[in-house]
């Protein structure tokens, strides 16, 4: 399979190998039934990859249901996530259904999954197990279809050892894992990020473009917010300066507003061994080739090959 055939998510942008590891994944999950687990930083796409992976699924025509959990009252996350009766406790004016229901037989998306209480993750995690629900109030289970697409920007393995996730839960969601690359990793991709998103701001502020030395002022910051702080970003420069030219000092001036200092060129770091399972996916995907594989990992060639022979993976 070479990169040109990878499926091409229109707001998934960027050529890096990070990126191009990202539409793999996509590519070859999206078919299946199996849940999803996306792990990366505030701000770095992760709702992006699971509309993704739904809208190239088999149930891209059905529904797409996103709760954040972190934004759920405690003392209703039970009526969001499986529903309630009419009557069932004060304020339950009408039958309620929860995002499982809603979902049906499409998608459901839970994003910052680690914010749950742990009593909520061990009824999740029986309705994974069972797929039912029980909506507060009733005394009949309700059958539920829906594919569950998790993402969190917190280390579950940490929140396991430290008692704060549950162990069974982790293994049950974390099948099939995608890793959003942060933007500092991923520098080669951001003038045409840039270039998108100005795009999108084109009916608000008008078409404008980039000079040479906006680009650079770009790519020499950290963005510790990643994505979602290009975006502020832009917005802010298109919003106090009215040309169709954005230069370099005009950048610099909006990023000297942001609150996290991180105004220096990003260094680039040391290869991040990928796991034995995303290595074997690249090398499926390249037909056994150690280049492709290289290539789609986002690694030399001759490290892989190292970690291949000590590892004793088989190609």
């Amino acid at each position: 399979m070479s990169i040109e055939a990878l499926l091409r998510p229109p707001d998934l942008i960027g050529e890096s190998a990070r990126m191009q590891h990202v539409r793999l994944l996509i590519h070859l999950y999206a078919p299946l039934r199996a849940p999803v687990l996306i792990h990366g930083e505030t701000g770095t796409g992760k709702e992006l990859v699971a509309r993704a992976l739904h809208e190239y699924s088999p149930r891209a025509a059905l529904s797409f249901v996103a709760v954040n959990a972190a934004a759920i009252c405690p003392a209703l996350i039970d009526s969001e996530l499986f529903g309630h009766e009419r009557g069932s406790f004060t304020g339950a004016v009408r039958d309620h259904a929860g995002v499982f229901e809603q979902a049906g037989m499409g998608t459901l998306f839970v994003d910052e999954l680690a914010e749950l209480p742990l009593s909520a993750q061990a009824r999740l995690l029986r309705a994974l197990e069972n797929g039912e629900v029980r909506r507060v109030g009733c005394v009949t289970s309700r059958r539920v279809t829906m594919r569950v697409i998790a993402a969190t920007n917190a280390n579950l393995h940490d929140g396991v050892r430290r008692g704060t996730f549950r162990a069974d839960l982790y293994h049950r969601i974390a099948v099939l894992h995608v890793r959003t690359p942060a933007l500092r990793d991923r520098v080669e991709d951001i003038p045409a990020i840039a270039e998108h998103l100005l795009l999108r701001l084109q009916d608000e502020h008008g078409k404008r473009s980039l000079t040479p030395k906006a680009i650079d002022a770009l790519t020499g910051y950290a963005w510790p917010g990643n994505v979602r702080q290009l975006l502020n970003v832009i917005r802010r420069t298109c919003a106090v300066n009215t040309g169709k030219t954005i230069s370099g000092e005009m950048i610099r001036a909006a990023l000297a507003d942001e609150p996290i200092r991180a105004a220096v060129r990003p260094v680039r770091r040391a290869v991040v061994m990928p796991t034995t399972d995303e290595i074997t996916t690249a090398l499926h995907a390249a037909n056994g080739r150690l280049s492709g594989a290289a290539r789609l990992l986002g690694m030399p060639r001759t490290t892989l090959r190292e970690h291949l022979r000590r590892q004793r993976i088989p190609r």
